[in-house]
């Protein structure tokens, strides 16, 4: 959870000096961008005894446009100071005389915010779906729980999140979205590239589809990854550049085993803005590209139209429709963010032996529901029905009570477990279904009376 004290509408000042002037008494702020070659960023914090967080090293031959990105990305680091502490054990003699056996120190891991959550966690696994090192488990009473011990920084449970409520203290989603706004073009790599050019971040794949169709809006982009152990969890994020420089132009990559020239570039619809999250952003993403709608389907054969996915959807993305005697879930693509609560509610999902269906792990549970969720290369942003039955009436009042197949899994449920369960009380709304129960328990037309006249 985040502090009072922070907000995403706080803007850091930013002093820009160059490595010759690095003196304590020359800075003012909070934040720092310096400009030198051969610096280390975590010897110039603590000899300044600033947050390394809100220190960033620009070359001596880096551009304006450099700086000045890398100074909009502090600005709006408001989340440096919530970083996670790691405590150092100092093992040098005069440390040892002086008591001073450990030190803390901020890292640069993700954090949880609940404030954005907003309670999806209650229904939404995504993050934890995401992650490769088992580092994080959504607990539905607490929120979102990361080991830091696991923790790689790889970023793949930010770029997943659809509503930005995990994200690097280093580099904030607000500083992704002003760093959109500034046009230009854009060298971003990550911070074990050691090269000081263009703007650093944990790891590629913390950006979404989302920000780098944000970023592309406002200028050409590069992409640069020195190699390292987690270069596999690029697949996705090369997928996306090849196809988005495919339709749009003026993406490159380039990577040890990876290189991807920039195509001419196109004229691109969509304009940056000062988004909350990544859901809203993805709402006012004007061009059509894949991988930013996406798509449900229902496997009509299985579901019983429960209501239960209506019911729990966050945006209203699937809605019910009685019309006619019928009764159908439809879907709109441009409310969908993604957030598989559908899916993780569907109560039809495979029996496993003697019907249990509980212990079953992330990724073969998303295999055995009736619902699916998945990004869609698709740019169709039409409302479409997903499911339809015929819908049943009161037999007394004519009210809605549900699909047919609704009713009959009851029955079934019912059956199963030793109650009768008669189509005459079945077919009926809760109110005439007591008054049914009523009349057939005492055998006699009674009629329900309002309190208070017994003559």
């Amino acid at each position: 959870m985040t502090s009072l004290f922070y907000s995403p509408l706080i803007k850091y000042r930013v002093d820009v000096l160059p490595s010759s002037e690095l003196k304590k008494e020359n800075i003012n702020t909070k934040a720092l961008v310096v400009i030198g070659d051969g610096i280390d960023r975590e010897k110039i914090s603590e000899d300044l005894e600033l947050n390394p967080l809100l220190v960033r090293i620009v070359g001596k031959d880096s551009s304006k446009e450099e700086v000045e990105y890398n100074k909009v990305v502090l600005e709006n680091a408001w989340l440096a100071d919530l970083a996670p502490v790691e405590e150092i054990k100092s093992i040098d003699r005069r440390s040892l005389l002086r008591g001073e056996v450990k030190k803390a120190k901020k890292v640069d891991k993700p954090i949880y915010l609940g404030e954005y959550c907003n309670g999806l966690y209650k229904a939404c696994n995504v993050c934890e779906f995401s992650c490769p090192y088992n580092a994080i488990k959504v607990d539905k009473k607490t929120g979102v729980n990361i080991d830091y011990i696991k923790c790689t920084s790889c970023g793949l449970c930010v770029a997943s999140c659809p509503v930005s409520a995990i994200q690097f203290p280093s580099l904030s989603q607000n500083s992704i979205f002003e760093l959109a706004k500034v046009k230009g073009e854009k060298r971003i790599t990550c911070y074990k590239n050691t090269k000081n050019r263009g703007v650093k971040i944990p790891c590629l794949a913390m950006l979404s589809e989302v920000d780098i169709v944000l970023l592309k809006s406002s200028g050409n982009l590069t992409f640069e990854c020195p190699g390292c152990e987690f270069q596999d969890n690029l697949k996705h994020f090369i997928e996306v550049i090849k196809e988005y420089n495919e339709r749009i132009g003026g993406i490159s990559f380039y990577s040890p085993s990876e290189k991807i020239e920039a195509k001419e570039t196109k004229e691109v619809n969509t304009t940056p803005q000062s988004f909350y999250n990544r859901a809203e952003a993805r709402r006012n993403i004007s061009d059509e590209l894949p991988y930013i709608l996406f798509d449900v389907s229902i496997d009509n054969n299985r579901c019983t139209l429960c209501e239960s996915c209506v019911n729990w959807c966050p945006t209203s993305a699937l809605k019910l429709r009685r019309n006619s005697g019928v009764e159908e879930i439809n879907f709109d693509p441009k409310r969908c963010i993604g957030c598989n609560v559908c899916v993780n509610v569907c109560p039809e999902s495979c029996k496993l032996e003697e019907g249990k269906t509980s212990e079953i792990p992330p990724n073969i549970a998303s295999l055995t529901k009736v619902i699916k969720v998945e990004k869609s290369k698709s740019v169709n942003k039409e409302v479409r029905k997903l499911v339809g039955d015929e819908l049943v009436r009161c037999r007394v009042c004519g009210a809605p009570i549900g699909s047919r197949k609704s009713l009959n899994h009851v029955k079934k449920i019912m059956i199963e477990k030793g109650a009768s369960c008669e189509d005459e009380w079945l077919e009926r709304c809760p109110k005439h279904r007591a008054e049914y129960a009523f009349q057939k328990q005492f055998s006699f037309n009674a009629r329900f009376k309002p309190r208070g006249d017994l003559r």
